[in-house]
């Protein structure tokens, strides 16, 4: 069966496949079907194209080329395919009907007559096909034909001459006229414009702009008018050619300004000057002619005091009043002369006179003595001073003299003193000048007194030349290696040597002395010698300097250990290796010399340790061998430490590392980790890919390495270590082979090797491999269209895909989607689809969807299919009609019955009867009937009772032949017109003027306009011409603005409007409308970003002019009126001008009270509400030197201790407040200054020596604080220290030493000894303390603390030999700190039966004697224990005979004065029996001799003050010497530091010289230091001091270059005077004095302009700037310090802004402008477009044009945009010939300044012929009723000329109840009158001369002469009433109220209504509306 509807055209044939297949077996079989489609006729005929174009030659005939294909149309049932006949359907334009003509066969189609492209270029011909058989089966086609354009019409220019009158100069480029040309040829004329003659002073382009081309030739004195030709040339041949006159009118100008003689102006007037007196005469000349050649003269400035008067006609200046002069008082006067012509718009020129009034003359020296200096050797001349004087020089010259030594010096007309001949210090070195000043008649003197100077001009001279120095390597830094000395003649500085040493390398360095030192440790082996060079250097300038040369050779000490060339060495032996083989080779050098670096081999270690050494190593080669054979079971590694020592005293050494690593063989087989394996892998494993990784394990040392695998696999591979990979070309497939087992084998090695095997199980896992794959591809469902959004989804077919894959891999999911994305359809899983959203046909009939089948298996594979949907019509659309409205005109007059009048048209989108549309009308008319089948509306009467312009309103109805129906409508406006409409287009007003504020809303109503048509049917549509961006009109007219308006932005717009009717061809008509903007407030104040904010000013002074701080306000009038206010006074403060915005101080500022203000200048407007705006300035308050240093206190005391070392005592810091220079305080003493010191900077007072209580006990002095310089500002403060007593000496014992000797039987208690001590003037024992201090070990001794009193502690046991006991005993005194004094007590204990004499001491030892001990002074007491007296004697030792004994006491005494050099000396004392000489016993005496320490080191000066450079590298300061009266070691001095900073300076202990160990900042670091010294002696026992207190002061050097602050933009106005400062610059140096000293210049653009204030930075004005020529300048400031070497200099760049001021006015290009035009214009034509320029920027260089009113002319005039130029009419002019108008072009700067210029218009008369009434206001009276076609009035002209006369209304017949006859002027009735409806009508009538077309359009507005208005009053008459209707009826309900209305009756005339009824009673009539009611 057939499924759905066959189409031949699609598918003609179809070729099946039948399959046969059984039901419940699997056998089938198949055959072949064809089916042929006979097709039949229901098809209409169709052309290959529904559009053709074709082309044809104007003026040509025959066939026409047809594009793209010829015409050709076809049936459209191809199977029968029935022949079709042409024809020509229409033309349009329907004029052309008869030019074409078709072949019926073969569709050809040709032009019969020839086509003027110019009249029509295009034709639009409908074709039609009709199909033989059937007339009814058509197709339409369209042919676009174009004519083609053929050259064949000549140019034609605009005028057949021009004539233009310019003023001569006028500027290049700028344009003359233009010549425009027109081509009735396609595309206009495009031809070219040849001016000659060629060299003429202009140019023509090709667009016919006649411009200046040499201004210089425009020179109306020689050439007063030029004469041209213009040819205008076609560009196609024939080149057809015109030509036209240009004639050139020059006008004369004012271009030339008065010119003074002469090139400058200036006198000098002197003290007998007279009031009156002339002084000078200026003159001037003007080449101009007239009065511009006019000159008078102006006195313009710099006569602000009156002293002078100026003649304005002659130039003469003479003296007013006499001016006041002093001594040598000279007043400068520089007159302002201004020359002004008469010109209109005047030109001047101005020159200074200067003129000098000079006073009375006595010179004289300002200063009358001079102190110079002046270096000897200079060649002259030399300047040596300028001398300072007063005089009036030059007016009163003035003569300088020298009076003495004037042959050797000279002084010139300026008062410099120079040298007339080279000086020489040595001949003579000072001169005394006497010099004098004289004017002829008064005289002065002054003295001069010049130093020469000695210059440097001797090098120093070494004693040597050169010399070889060794040292050790190992010697300490400080030692000296070597002293040089250089000698220099010259004097001072230039004869002052200071060595420098080059090549020391750091190591070395040398001394200020000459004394070279080692700096630090030198290393032979880095570096064995030093090429040092010695460089003396005087100090003169320029430095002169000598080098010597030295070289320092390094010997050599053991300093450097053996070193290895390994730290560690490494080696492999295997267990077998045999005895004695070497091993390896340690091997270590030295870096040492000789047998310092010979090294020597142990074996120092071995871990681990054996019981014999396994190694040896050899002595001197370091090489290590085998003693013991290894084994690597018992230990697999050794390490043994090897030493190298080397040869040196004493012998250094050094270790390193031997690790030994024994060596294995192989016993033992692999081990597999398991025996069996389990392996999963999927199945798209890459070939190659390794499988799985397993271990094996060999237990010897090599392990596995060595080995390799056996299996028996061809798809795996197995690799070593243990690594299971797929084979590189083997592929797993699951579906083939889902799994493998193999065995491996591993062997270790490759023969002879060990083997063990195990087994790999391995399944292969399934991966996503196959793609889902559809059954059918591609699918095909149809549906009918529809909303299946709501309800069930319906079904629209199935689909179905496989997957070979299993699990996840085979589970399939579907995608349905649209490329477009249109997609109302969807998809289930089972592959069923639905329709789910709104199908709609006509939208789309067809759905292309892509199905999508995926699986779930990662990575997700895919395929896809095509489904194709075919959407069924059902009818859904109604018709649709191609417009909304219909609009047409009929003219009543030729309206006939049956006669079309307007086509409407609907389509239907739908297809078949759905799409089939039929016609009607909703409301039945009598007039018109519609063609149910085209559309067409058919007239159905001829109107005839159409009196009237009518508007009829039809309402069609289209309606399709679907189920169900669906309609449209469509309104059809029909104008039936009575009247004529050719009234044309005209405003009810050329100009229109309305206002609006700004910032209104969008959409806000401007005003309205109104065109006149004369016509209902004509319709108005308006356009604005200007401004479209800021206004819209609508077509009633309503102008409204399309944005919110800114006045600002643009205050008034001139907008042109035009209307166009609905007449075809069209009428237009232009009006002009102003719009004013008015102002509101809306632009808050706004200050300038260039104001300086950053301000600064100096406290104390009375009031401070801060500046002028304005704002601008861009509103106007009262809304820009600005005043100023501070937020802030700060108590009355500042004060500003409120109008001027002039802020100053009122009060002195005082920075110590506010160092800076944040100021807030308020700039509020007067509108309302008021708008304000704001400025922070921040002024900073500079400090003046006006507050003294203060000390916190009065008076200081303070407490010292006597004999403390000198310190700081005290640290008295005022404060200043004042700040930077101004608060440096500098302190001094006044009074005490030999004890004292204080820090200059610091304050800190320091005691220079200890003090002494006991000389003297206080101190009063003052110390003052002041601040250095101007003004002197100082304070004191009282200090008193008080020297506090301390104990300065411990007690003294009566004895030098105590001896004892007991007897063994003592007991305790014994007295020993009583040991008595005293301090100072106390009793013995008083305030002493006693303790036994050392020797009591055994406490055998006791002793009283209070009595000093040695007591036994115990019995003493019996002794064989003497025991001897040393005590020392100490004694404390209570003084502040508690003193102490030790002395010996020597105790014997002997036996009690002693045989021999027993000593009290085992060895005598006494305190140690001076060397000034004086003969027979006592030593010490020799003492026995013995039973009978003994004799001492001196026996042995004293050999030089210092000593002698008494025999018998024992004492020991000098014999003679002692030598120190001698001792000690040790003799021995004999004790023998006075009995028995056999008995005796001997006892040592030891005897030192010391030097007497009596005297401390000595200082010359306990305080010295050095200077010290910075930055200079470790050097030396000062060298200390002390003296010491004491000799010996007593006076051997050693230096040290005491106090100070130990860490910056370090002095030798032997010299005393004080050195520097640092470079010095002066800027980061303290400048001064206390440096505390001491001298201290080698006194014994006592070393003693002196002390000196060195104050170092740092020395600035110029070291820092000047810095600039940051800076910021400056600006200044143009035209700023000359001196001006615009800014200050500061540059800081942080250097000290003239090293801070900084100098600014200016360098770079702007030198011209801006000069620098070379002290304080200000940049002032040289030159006034002028923005015009430059407004930005790019300053370099250079700051330099050149007051000390080396000089330093900074840059920095500024930038300074010119601001624009208003000071050039806008200059027109021309100074007059000359035009043509017509007197009758539409408004807003283009009369000619000036311009001018202005040099300023911003608001004072935007320019507003403006028209100047005058009484005649301006009023036709207006600038259409007041900032272009663009002069427009308003309308028609009132008369024509020349006609002036001045046109000004003013800035918008304040104030603002203008120019003008003249324009001279020709104004052509081109009013056509206007007809005059014999009447123009006519009032007549009529009946009413009089009928149609009555007769009303004949309007008629005074003379017609023989033109035929039009009359046509202008207005006032809208409701067309006249009818005006044209030719004859006949005005008559159109309907009859009715005084009911109107009682009056006011007719506006025109008569026109009778134009042809093209004269119309010249035709512009209406003329006061030929417009009539006529008044027709029309007359009552009393016509019988009469109702609407003959009878009425109604229902009234049987209950109603009172006055219930009935029914309402009407009569046709209404007066008033009388009711008469039967039913009185019951009903009542309102008289007046006929109601009835009840």
């Amino acid at each position: 069966m057939v499924n759905k509807t066959l189409d031949y055209n699609k598918i003609s044939l179809f070729n099946l496949t039948v399959q046969a297949k059984e039901k419940f077996g699997n056998n089938s079989g198949t055959a072949s079907l064809l089916i042929s489609i006979q097709d039949y006729d229901t098809l209409n005929p169709y052309f290959s194209q529904s559009v053709y174009n074709g082309k044809i030659s104007e003026n040509q005939l025959g066939p026409l080329p047809i594009l793209p294909e010829k015409i050709l149309a076809k049936d459209g049932d191809t199977g029968i395919n029935e022949k079709v006949v042409y024809s020509i359907k229409l033309v349009k334009p329907t004029a052309y009907s008869n030019t074409f003509l078709i072949n019926a066969d073969t569709g050809v189609l040709e032009v019969k007559t020839a086509v003027d492209r110019e009249e029509c270029p295009y034709l639009l011909v409908g074709i039609q096909a009709t199909q033989q058989d059937n007339i009814f089966k058509t197709a339409d086609a369209v042919v676009l034909v174009t004519i083609e354009d053929v050259n064949d019409n000549h140019p034609v220019l605009s005028q057949s001459s021009y004539n233009v009158s310019i003023l001569e100069n006028f500027p290049n480029g700028m344009e003359v006229l233009q010549v425009t040309a027109i081509d009735k040829d396609e595309g206009g004329f495009q031809g070219t414009f040849i001016l000659t003659p060629a060299d003429s002073p202009f140019q023509l382009s090709q667009a016919g702009i006649l411009t200046v081309r040499n201004s210089t030739l425009l020179d109306r004195e020689r050439i007063p008018s030029i004469h041209l030709q213009v040819t205008v040339k076609d560009h196609l041949p024939p080149y057809y050619e015109v030509h036209s006159t240009i004639n050139i009118l020059l006008l004369d100008e004012n271009d030339n300004s008065p010119t003074f003689r002469g090139t400058s102006y200036k006198q000098d007037i002197f003290i007998n000057m007279t009031a009156g007196m002339s002084i000078l005469q200026v003159a001037a000349d003007d080449p101009d002619d007239g009065i511009n050649g006019e000159i008078s003269f102006i006195l313009a400035g710099g006569n602000e005091d009156g002293y002078f008067e100026l003649d304005t006609s002659t130039g003469q200046i003479s003296l007013k009043r006499v001016i006041p002069l002093g001594v040598n008082q000279l007043k400068n006067f520089v007159l302002w002369i201004t020359a002004v012509d008469g010109g209109t718009i005047p030109r001047s020129s101005s020159v200074p006179v200067q003129i000098f009034a000079v006073g009375d003359s006595r010179p004289q020296f300002i200063q009358k003595t001079y102190n110079v200096s002046v270096e000897e050797e200079l060649i002259s001349p030399v300047e040596v001073a300028r001398v300072e004087y007063e005089s009036l020089n030059p007016h009163i010259p003035v003569r300088f003299q020298v009076l003495t030594e004037s042959a050797t010096f000279d002084i010139d007309v300026n008062g410099i003193i120079s040298t007339k001949s080279k000086l020489d210090y040595e001949s003579q070195n000072n001169y005394v000048l006497n010099i004098s000043l004289s004017d002829g008649n008064a005289t002065d003197y002054a003295t001069v007194f010049i130093k020469v100077t000695d210059v440097n001009d001797n090098s120093p001279v070494f004693g040597i030349t050169s010399t070889t120095i060794t040292i050790l390597e190992n010697k300490p830094a400080g030692t000296t290696i070597t002293s040089v000395s250089a000698t220099d003649v010259d004097e001072g500085f230039n004869g002052l040597v200071v060595y420098t040493l080059k090549g020391g390398e750091g190591k070395i360095d040398i001394d200020t002395s000459g004394l070279i030192l080692l700096e630090k440790e030198l290393d032979r082996e880095k570096q064995g010698f030093y090429n040092l060079t010695v460089i003396a250097s005087d100090q003169g300038q320029p430095m002169l300097s000598t080098a010597l040369n030295l070289t320092v050779i390094i010997d050599d000490v053991n300093d450097n250990p053996p070193v290895f060339s390994s730290s560690r060495y490494e080696v492999s032996v295997p267990e077998d290796k045999v005895l004695g083989r070497a091993l390896l080779t340690v091997s270590a050098t030295d870096l040492d010399a000789g047998a310092n670096a010979l090294v020597k081999y142990r074996i120092f270690s071995q871990q681990p340790p054996t019981s014999s050494p396994v190694f040896l190593v050899n002595l001197t080669t370091g090489q290590l061998s085998l003693s013991q054979q290894l084994d690597y079971e018992t230990i697999k590694q050794f390490e043994v430490e090897v030493e190298a020592s080397d040869g040196g005293q004493p012998s250094l050494s050094a270790k390193t590392l031997v690790v030994v690593h024994v060596l294995d063989v192989n016993d033992n087989p692999p081990e597999f980790n398991r025996a069996a394996y389990d392996i999963f892998v999927f199945e798209n494993l890459q070939k190659g890919s390794p499988i799985y990784t397993f271990s094996v394990t060999d237990k010897d040392e090599a392990g596995f390495s060595q080995g390799h695998f056996i299996h028996n696999s061809t798809s795996f591979t197995v690799d070593v270590p243990g690594i299971l990979s797929l084979r590189n070309d083997t592929e797993l497939d699951r579906e083939t082979t889902s799994g493998f087992t193999l065995q491996v084998w591993a062997v270790d090695a490759e023969t002879n090797g060990l083997s063990s095997s195990a087994l790999f199980h391995i399944t292969v896992l399934d991966v996503n491999d196959n793609n889902p794959e559809f059954q059918m591809q591609p699918y095909s469902f149809a549906i009918l269209e529809g909303n299946y959004m709501l309800g069930a989804p319906a079904r629209v077919g199935h689909v179905t895909a496989t997957d070979l894959d299993e699990g996840e891999n085979a589970e399939i999911t579907y995608y349905l989607s649209a490329e477009d994305g249109d997609n109302p359809y969807s998809i289930q899983q089972d592959g069923t689809i639905f329709v789910n959203g709104y199908v709609d046909r006509e939208t789309k009939d067809k759905y292309e969807l892509l199905l999508v089948a995926s699986d779930n298996g990662v990575p997700q594979r895919q395929n896809f299919t095509y489904v194709s949907i075919q959407v069924l019509d059902v009818n859904d659309n109604p018709p649709q009609f191609t417009k909304a409205q219909y609009l047409a005109n009929v003219r009543v007059a030729t309206a006939k019955e049956g006669v079309p009048v307007l086509s409407v048209s609907a389509t239907d989108p739908d297809v078949g009867n759905n799409s089939v549309i039929s016609y009607s009308l909703m409301n039945h008319s009598d007039d018109f009937r519609i063609n149910n089948h085209t559309g067409e509306i058919i007239l159905s009467s001829n109107l005839d009772h159409i009196t009237a312009d009518t508007v009829v309103t039809l309402i069609v109805i289209a309606t399709d032949h679907g189920v169900p129906q669906f309609t449209s409508n469509a309104s059809v406006t029909l104008y039936l017109l009575v009247n004529d409409t050719s009234f044309g287009l005209t405003f009810d007003s050329s100009s229109y003027e309305f206002s609006i504020q700004e910032h209104e809303k969008s959409g806000t109503a401007v005003g309205s306009v109104k065109a006149l048509t004369g016509s209902i049917a004509v319709q108005v549509v308006y356009s604005l011409k200007s401004h479209s961006d800021k206004f819209s009109v609508s077509d009633q007219g309503d102008i409204v603005a399309l944005t919110r308006l800114d006045r600002e932005e643009d205050d008034l717009y001139s907008i042109i409007v035009e209307a166009v009717d609905s007449v075809v061809p069209p009428n237009t008509a232009v009006a002009l409308v102003t719009v004013r903007v008015n102002d509101i407030n809306d632009n808050p104040p706004v200050f300038s970003t260039l104001i300086q904010t950053e301000l600064s000013a100096p406290e104390n002074a009375d009031t401070l002019d801060l500046g002028i701080f304005s704002a601008t306000d861009l509103d106007t009038g009262v809304n820009a009126l600005i005043s100023y206010s501070l937020q802030d006074d700060f108590a009355g403060m500042f004060h500003i001008n409120s109008s001027t915005g002039k802020l100053m101080t009122k009060k002195p500022l005082d920075r110590e009270m506010m160092d800076s203000y944040e100021l807030k200048i308020i700039a509020t407007d007067s509108g309302t509400p008021s708008q304000s705006a704001s400025l922070v300035l921040n002024i900073t308050v500079e400090d003046m030197n006006d507050n003294p240093p203060v000390f916190p206190q009065i008076s200081y005391s303070v407490t010292v201790k006597e004999n403390e070392p000198p310190h700081v005592i005290l640290s008295a810091a005022a404060t200043d407040e004042d700040i930077g220079y101004n608060a440096i305080i500098h302190y001094t003493i006044i009074g005490e200054t030999s004890s004292f010191h204080v820090g200059e900077l610091s304050g800190n007072i320091t005691a220079l020596q200890p003090l002494d209580y006991e000389s003297r006990s206080q101190y009063t002095f003052i110390l003052k604080a002041f601040n250095p310089g101007q003004p002197d500002l100082q304070d004191t403060a009282n200090i008193t220290v008080t020297v506090e007593d301390v104990n300065e000496e411990g007690p003294i014992f009566d004895k030098p030493s105590y001896y004892q000797i007991l007897l063994d039987n003592s007991t305790a208690g014994t007295l020993v000894v009583d040991i008595n001590a005293r301090d100072e003037s106390k009793g013995y024992d008083e305030g002493i303390f006693y303790n036994i201090s050392g020797g009591n070990s055994e406490g055998l001794f006791s002793l009283s603390s209070t009595t000093g009193v040695l007591t036994l502690t115990g019995d003493l046991s019996k002794q064989t030999v003497p025991l001897y006991y040393s005590l020392m005993v100490t004694a404390t005194d209570s003084g502040l700190p508690p003193l102490s004094t030790s002395v010996k007590v020597s105790v014997t204990i002997a036996p009690i039966n002693i045989s021999f004499p027993v000593f009290s001491e085992a060895v005598y030892q006494p305190a140690p004697l001076s060397e000034k001990t004086l003969p027979d002074t006592f030593v010490v007491q020799i003492s026995v224990l013995y039973k009978l007296p003994v004799i001492y004697s001196i026996v042995s030792g004293d050999g030089k005979g210092y000593f002698i004994i008494n025999s018998s006491t024992g004492i020991i005494r000098t014999r003679k004065n002692l030598k120190w050099e001698d001792f000690p000396v040790i003799f021995h004392v004999q004790a023998t029996d006075s009995s028995n000489a056999s008995i005796f016993n001997e006892v040592s005496v030891i005897v030192e001799v010391t030097d007497e320490n009596d005297f401390p080191p000595v200082f010359p000066s306990s305080l010295l003050e050095e200077r010290l450079e910075e930055n200079l590298p470790a050097t030396q300061i000062v060298q200390l010497k002390a003296q010491d009266s004491d000799t010996g070691s007593n006076g051997l001095l050693t230096y040290g530091i005491l106090s100070g900073d130990r860490l910056k300076f370090r002095i030798d202990e032997a010299t005393g010289i004080l050195y520097s160990t640092t470079s010095f900042d002066y800027e980061e670091e303290p400048t001064e230091y206390q440096v505390v010294i001491y001298a201290e002696d080698g006194g014994i026992p006592e070393k003693k001091r002196g002390y000196c207190t060195v104050v170092i002061k740092i020395i600035d050097v110029n070291d820092w270059p000047p810095v600039f602050d940051p800076v910021t933009e400056f600006s200044v106005n143009e035209n700023a005077p000359v001196g001006f400062i615009v800014g200050k610059i500061t540059a800081t140096d942080r250097d000290t004095g003239d090293n801070a000293f900084v100098l600014y210049s200016l360098t770079g653009g702007g030198g011209n302009i801006f000069e620098i204030d070379e002290i304080h930075g200000n940049i002032k004005i040289k030159n006034s700037p002028d923005y015009e020529t430059m407004n930005k300048y790019n300053l370099t400031v250079n700051a330099v310090n050149d007051k000390s070497a080396p000089f330093h200099q900074a840059t920095t760049h500024v930038t300074v802004l010119v601001i624009d001021v208003n000071d050039n006015a806008p200059v027109f290009a021309q100074n007059s402008y000359s035009a043509s035009i017509n007197m009758i214009n539409p408004v807003g034509a283009h009369v000619i477009t000036v311009s001018a320029t202005d040099k300023d920027q911003g608001q004072n260089g935007l320019i507003e044009y403006h028209i100047l009113p005058d009484q005649n002319f301006s009023p036709f005039f207006l600038i259409e945009d007041t900032s272009e130029g663009k002069i427009i009419t308003t309308g028609n002019l009132s008369r024509s010939g020349e006609i002036h108008l001045t046109v000004m072009a003013k800035d918008k700067g304040s104030p603002s300044l203008n120019d003008t210029a003249m324009i001279t218009l020709n104004v052509f008369d081109n009013r056509p012929f206007v007809p005059r009434f014999n009447e123009t206001e006519i009032s007549i009276s009529v009946l009413e009723n009089t009928g149609v076609d009555y007769f009303i009035y004949a309007f008629t002209v005074v003379e017609t000329l023989g033109k035929p006369i039009d009359y046509t209304v202008v207005s006032g017949n809208e409701k067309g109840h006249f009818r005006l006859d044209p030719k004859s002027g006949q005005l008559r009735t159109a309907i009859n009158l009715n005084y009911e409806e109107v009682s009056q009508y006011v007719i506006l009538i025109e008569a026109n001369e009778n134009l042809s077309p093209a004269a119309e359009v010249q035709r512009s507005g209406l003329f006061a002469q030929n417009v009539a208005m006529l008044t027709i009053s029309v007359q009552d008459v009393n016509e019988e009433p009469a109702f609407l209707n003959n009878a009425y009826s109604a229902r009234i309900p049987n209950s109603v109220p009172y006055k219930y209305p009935v029914i309402t009756v009407q009569q046709e005339r209404l007066e008033h209504f009388i009711w008469k009824s039967k039913l009185q009673t019951k009903a009542q009539e309102d008289a007046q509306s006929g109601q009835q009611s009840t």
